[in-house]
């Protein structure tokens, strides 16, 4: 059933700022997820909710509340989401939205307007502040929420056998559809489809029976993997200036990147130079090379 709407370390010091993403992909989510994650073992004392809050739009506010006395054992991050285990058969889910962030404090932190949920534990107050209120969360009372969920781009069961089934399946989709699509590539989002796109040299809009399933995977994992690691292993914290170079975080994907590029004014490709062309493919605004992504 799923109630809609989804030994901590003495030495951790407070992040100075909140996790904050206009468009959160997997390794901003999982950089978010480690924000609470430094206070597994923490028991929750109190919950302080919002009710009228739309990030309740599934699940009751008061219903929250089961999670005082309980103890945050794990978490866990699948694609895009989020999910916090306070016990057998009992999950938060987290879904950030384009506006949400999570962030910790000390147990006495004063409520800000836009903290629509914290839970005050033994150690932190864990707080999901959402300004525009596009996220949500959701309570699940099953052993495994996620188990029918497809595999992610950097587990190991994202073979080259499903990506070929994957362009099997949709091959009319363009390029950058197919990497959007969360039950295909779970987590890719906008920059980093873009990114995948630029190294294989393909342009966005070329259908998925064009592609060749071995260089596909090389770059899907290469990206995913990367992005894990320049966002969510080189930062312990973040701002609330969005992800961009510079502002985000600390660490961001190198300039041998496109994503150092491709936002930026007068933004060249890093191979070869050229002017970036910009333009909306499958519903999102797209960044590529016309010299080295003909179409």
């Amino acid at each position: 059933m799923v109630l809609a709407h989804p030994v901590p370390n003495p030495d951790f010091k407070f992040p100075g700022t909140p996790y904050h993403s206009a468009m959160p992909e997997l390794a901003e989510v999982e950089l978010a997820r480690r924000q609470w994650a430094a206070f597994h073992g923490n028991t929750i004392t109190s919950v302080d909710v919002h009710p009228k809050a739309r990030i309740y739009r599934d699940c009751p506010a008061p219903a929250l509340r089961i999670l005082k006395g309980k103890t945050l054992l794990s978490s866990n991050a699948h694609g895009k989401r989020m999910l916090f285990t306070f016990g057998p058969g009992l999950h938060l889910e987290v879904h950030l939205g384009m506006s949400g962030k999570l962030s910790t404090a000390p147990v006495d932190h004063d409520e800000h307007k836009h903290d629509h949920l914290i839970l005050r534990s033994t150690n932190a107050a864990l707080i999901f502040n959402d300004y525009r209120m596009f996220g949500r969360v959701m309570l699940h009372d099953c052993e495994d929420p996620w188990a029918d969920f497809p595999p992610q781009p950097q587990d190991s069961k994202f073979s080259l056998a499903r990506v070929r089934k994957l362009i099997e399946r949709h091959p009319k989709k363009p390029l950058k559809a197919l990497l959007l699509d969360q039950k295909a590539c779970p987590g890719i989002g906008n920059w980093m489809a873009d990114e995948i796109c630029w190294r294989l040299g393909l342009h966005p809009g070329i259908s998925a029976a064009q592609l060749d399933p071995a260089p596909l995977r090389k770059q899907i994992r290469f990206v995913t993997l990367g992005a894990l690691k320049h966002v969510a292993e080189k930062n312990q914290t973040a701002s609330v200036d969005g992800f961009a170079p510079g502002s985000y975080v600390a660490n961001v994907p190198p300039p041998n990147w496109l994503f150092q590029h491709r936002w930026k004014k007068g933004g060249t490709c890093p191979k070869c130079k050229t002017d970036l062309a910009r333009d909306t493919i499958a519903t999102r605004t797209t960044a590529w090379c016309p010299t080295c992504q003909k179409a």
